[in-house]
């Protein structure tokens, strides 16, 4: 094993200790300025959308789960694997038979689309599971580097989202963008800061302190400035319904 190898292997380690504390402390979104702005967009659109039974898709460690928990009457949790704690529905939301049609009042669907080789069959099901009048919010990246391989499958432009919710009969109420060029670049040094010191506790509390301060607060400032993020947004938050009357 070369040393890059090994650099690599203790990197992924020490990834996996640094998830495991921010979402402990339920700050998962604070790894980068990248995921920062995502839940920086989404949070308000939960807060005021959310409501009944609520199907977290791709719920992973559920960096949402507080809010989600708080504004539903129910949350229903549905990944394709067991992560951090065991879900309500082990299906792909390609195809969910084990979700009623028209069962479900409200749909989140963060960072899923991309991994998935058959998002309109998604966007399908998740129509025919919401009621009348029930919300979607959905992140989806415009701008990432390979993740998750080899089930890293699409990017997505405001109008082919638009073009995809049109295809499953849902209604695009607002397309906003999360984050710019200096977003994306960001995110491999924040992840990399990070990692290489998740395994010394103190030292891990001082990198995450200063990259919150200067890579997310400070940063978010030029990157809403020069990031340019209408041309080149890093993210895209999306809320959509079900035609209908909730």
């Amino acid at each position: 094993m070369s040393i890059l190898d090994l650099v690599a292997s203790r990197l992924s380690v020490n990834r996996r200790r640094l998830e495991a504390w921010l979402n402990a402390r339920g700050i998962a979104h604070t790894l980068s300025l990248q995921r920062y702005l995502v839940h920086h967009r989404a949070l308000p659109l939960l807060e005021a959308q959310v409501r009944g039974r609520c199907l977290d898709i791709g719920s992973g460690h559920g960096p949402y789960r507080e809010t989600l928990d708080r504004v539903a009457e129910r949350v229903i949790t549905l990944d394709f694997e067991n992560r951090s704690s065991p879900v309500d529905v082990l299906a792909d939301v390609q195809a969910m038979p084990q979700v009623e049609s028209s069962s479900i009042d409200s749909v989140l669907c963060a960072q899923v689309l991309e991994h998935l080789p058959r998002p309109w069959d998604a966007l399908a099901e998740i129509y025919r599971v919401l009621r009348p009048g029930g919300a979607l919010i959905l992140s989806v990246p415009h701008l990432s580097v390979i993740h998750e391989a080899p089930h890293d499958y699409f990017r997505y432009t405001r109008f082919g989202l638009e073009s995809l919710m049109e295809l499953a009969g849902l209604e695009v109420d607002r397309v906003e963008e999360a984050g710019g060029l200096l977003s994306f670049l960001l995110h491999p040094v924040s992840w990399f800061l990070l990692s290489a010191t998740a395994g010394v506790p103190l030292l891990r509390e001082i990198v995450w302190l200063l990259n919150y301060v200067f890579l997310i607060r400070l940063l978010g400032i030029f990157d809403r400035l020069v990031g340019a993020p209408r041309i080149s947004p890093c993210n895209y938050v999306v809320l959509a319904h079900k035609p209908g009357t909730r």
